[in-house]
Parts: C-alpha cells; structure tokens; sequence
C-alpha cells in the first residue's frame, strides 16, 4: 500500500477507537493486514526504476505530499482528535521506513534481508499495473467512505 492509504486506515482506527492504548496498536498491525491486501508496488526495482531513481522519488514525494496534506484536512475536521489522528496515521505507516533505513544507510540490496525485511516482505502482495491501482483504488474508497460516515 502507499503511505498514504496506511495514513487513511490510521486515521480511521484512530476515530474508530478513539482509545490512544488500543488504537496505536491496531493502526500499527493494521500496516500489515493491509500489505496482505494486492496493491501498487512503486519499488519496481526489477525495471530500473527501484528506490531514489526518477519514477521512484517522484511518487515517494506526492505520497508524502499527500499524507501531510490528509493530516492537515484531519486536524481541521477532527481537531479534538489530531494527536491521535496524527499518531496513528504516522505508525500505521511506520513499518516501511525499515524498508528506507535497510537501503539507504545499510547500503544492501534485496539479497540481503534481515530477519526483520523477511518477515515483512512476506506480507507484501504488490503488483504493477492494474491489479495493484485497483487495490489502492478501492482500499482508498472503502476508508474514505467510512471517513465521511464517522463524520
């Protein structure tokens, strides 16, 4: 899933719970259930577009640029509830800044998992193309009409 759909589902539990010791938690396993879900891999290291290459950076940006901008329309709709909005939209998305720190700062590649990457990357469904728009496209409308309805 991008950034932004794992910061929507957070803000969804959050205002779902309503409860910080309850809700951090479920945004936070939330990441996971979601990965299970066929969605968008934005990766694709395999075609020469992987992690801080063109297509790669433009779409991090926008999914961060959008992320912060949904924090902010939250804050605005749901102010009596920002921190926990903000809280778990930022864990729910949380667990692929691992994926950043093991590229980046451990300098290796895909071969070289960690027993914590294996472990995640066994939950990730991505697809390119069609298969993995639809599944953002809809988790996106699911958690966006409940958004409305808690409204």
């Amino acid at each position: 899933m991008t950034g932004f759909n794992h910061g929507l589902t957070g803000a969804v539990i959050a205002l779902t719970v309503k409860k910080p010791e309850l809700a951090i938690p479920l945004a936070f396993l939330s990441h996971f259930a979601q990965d299970a879900i066929p969605h968008f891999d934005y990766f694709q290291g395999k075609n020469g577009t992987g992690i801080l290459k063109g297509k790669f950076n433009i779409l991090l940006v926008s999914d961060f640029t959008l992320s912060v901008l949904l924090m902010v329309i939250l804050a605005l709709a749901f102010p009596e509830h920002k921190w926990l909005i903000w809280s778990c939209m930022v864990v729910a998305a949380s667990p692929d800044l691992i994926w950043g720190y093991h590229f980046l700062y451990r300098k290796r590649t895909v071969k070289d998992y960690g027993p914590v990457l294996k472990l995640i990357s066994k939950t990730e469904t991505e697809y390119h193309g069609a298969i993995g728009i639809a599944g953002e496209t809809i988790w996106f409308i699911l958690m966006s009409f409940i958004l409305i309805q808690l409204r």
